[in-house]
């Protein structure tokens, strides 16, 4: 479609995606006097962006410079520093903007940064609905307030949302400025003009499997996020020449994939408490396991190893055991997280449902527990004389080869045992379209493509390493601000 054809409905600012990004575009754009739609391709009665299916923790910043320094160590050269010190501006106003725009939510302080020896990281503070005095004590459901907290003030300022609305393609006119976007509802094709800009809110491409393939650093990889994100925007952005950057990477950690009557679930897992064993495909420990319990996103780094000669990769998947003490101290997953938070599964409250189901092996030993989780008898035998061992210098006080702190060194020697598959996995990918700190989407030459915005996960401004808890959700209600005050600032209304 060209610019000059007629469009079915016209805005000054167009968002795709009603998540938390899309939120704060639609928001700051309605606060400014601008007229906006949110375009959300879920129907509303299924509607499961990432920021629901969070632990509602929002990263903010106590002093803009430290926080951009931060920021910038954890990119790791991946994003320019100008557009990690707009993120840190931004984020330093984030309290205000809660009380301002949002209200309601009583965001207090409820963690730290995930990396606190580099530079700047004692300027990181995530906020949380209610709060919490101890990292995800007492935090069922505060990712779904945090949202239903966004999705109230969308609701007071009357903003309109398409539902089961799903943007296809981007419109440009004869000078190649973004003046809208085609979408699908209803099996029709529609198109809905944008006076001012279009924001890509829309997500990754978490459950696009050929993107996956193509871009990530292992496959296969799996997803507890929205279910939704497909890409969608990668896809709009490159057809209007959008340049890419890190399409590499992802927030990371070991997970649960499993299959449900047909369909297959993700979950976050938790580990603790201690003990806990993780292995590789031959049945020996690989890595600090109390990452993974901490959930710090850089175990998934652990679970990269790549073997030429045999073509394979080793860790993927790994293979956790535990025995009957954490079995009944409760599940193995989090209600506040993922799929369990938003409806599409009720784990049981001692995991007898997921053992039925086939997704915790049990076994009397060790090695009967590995095989009925699909290891070979060779390396359940091997895994079986790794947990002895652990069990060993558990009982021994003996220094942990990987790290582990000894308060987390509790044997493995309750029976019956169990094996669960964990494979790399996570929340989201954060690669897409290419911003500089306007949030402007640029082109292969790095100049902004006129009328075309990005944020939030779809091109998210962060690299190698995650910065910490609250960090998705910070850079996108950030980028979703900056993004629309840009276009309408621009394009005076």
């Amino acid at each position: 479609m060209s610019g000059s054809q007629l469009f079915d409905e016209t805005q000054d600012v167009v968002v795709v995606g009603f998540g938390a990004a899309g939120t704060a575009a639609a928001i700051t754009a309605s606060d400014a006097g601008a007229s906006v739609v949110l375009v959300e391709k879920c129907p509303e009665h299924r509607h499961t962006p990432s920021a629901r299916m969070s632990g509602g923790m929002v990263m903010t910043v106590t002093d803009v410079e430290a926080g951009a320094r931060y920021l910038d160590v954890c990119a790791s050269g991946m994003v320019p520093y100008d557009v990690s010190h707009a993120w840190a501006e931004r984020a330093a106003c984030l309290s205000r903007w809660f009380e301002e725009a949002i209200g309601g939510l009583d965001m207090v302080p409820s963690a730290g940064a995930e990396h606190p020896d580099f530079g700047g990281a004692e300027s990181i503070v995530a906020v949380q609905p209610g709060g919490v005095s101890e990292r995800l004590a007492a935090a069922a459901g505060a990712g779904p307030r945090f949202f239903e907290g966004l999705a109230a003030a969308v609701t007071r300022r009357d903003i309109p949302i398409r539902w089961e609305t799903a943007a296809s393609r981007l419109v440009q006119d004869a000078d190649g400025r973004v003046t809208g976007l085609t979408a699908i509802r209803d099996g029709q094709s529609i198109a809905l003009g944008a006076r001012h800009g279009v924001v890509l809110a829309c997500g990754g491409y978490e459950f696009d499997e050929d993107f996956k393939r193509d871009h990530l650093r292992v496959y296969p990889v799996h997803f507890y996020g929205n279910p939704e994100n497909t890409g969608d925007g990668v896809r709009m952005a490159a057809s209007v020449g959008a340049s890419m950057w890190h399409m590499n990477q992802m927030i990371g950690r070991a997970i649960g994939h499993f299959d449900h009557n047909g369909q297959p679930l993700n979950f976050i897992i938790g580990i603790d408490p201690p003990g806990y064993v993780i292995c590789d495909q031959a049945g020996n420990r690989f890595a600090n396991e109390h990452n993974q319990a901490l959930l710090r996103h850089d175990f998934y780094y652990d679970l990269l190893a790549y073997e030429p000669a045999t073509n394979t990769y080793p860790r993927v998947p790994c293979y956790w055991f535990f025995d009957e003490s954490r079995r009944k101290a409760g599940p193995l997953t989090y209600s506040h997280f993922g799929a369990v938070a938003v409806g599409l599964y009720d784990w049981s409250d001692d995991n007898s449902a997921e053992i039925e189901q086939g997704w915790i092996a049990p076994g009397a030993t060790i090695a009967e527990a590995a095989v009925a989780a699909g290891m070979t008898e060779e390396a359940a035998r091997q895994a079986a004389a790794t947990v002895d061992a652990y069990n060993h210098a558990c009982r021994n006080g003996e220094s942990d080869p990987w790290g582990r702190p000894a308060d987390t060194m509790v044997p493995i020697e309750e029976p019956p045992y169990y094996c669960v598959v964990l494979w790399p996995g996570g929340s989201n990918t954060t690669g897409g379209p290419r911003r500089d700190r306007h949030g402007r989407i640029l082109d292969a030459f790095g100049d902004p493509i006129p009328g075309l915005y990005g944020a939030g996960e779809l091109g998210q401004a962060s690299g190698l390493l995650y910065p910490g808890d609250g960090s998705n959700l910070s850079e996108a209600l950030c980028f979703g601000q900056i993004a629309v005050e840009h276009a309408l600032g621009e394009n005076q209304i």
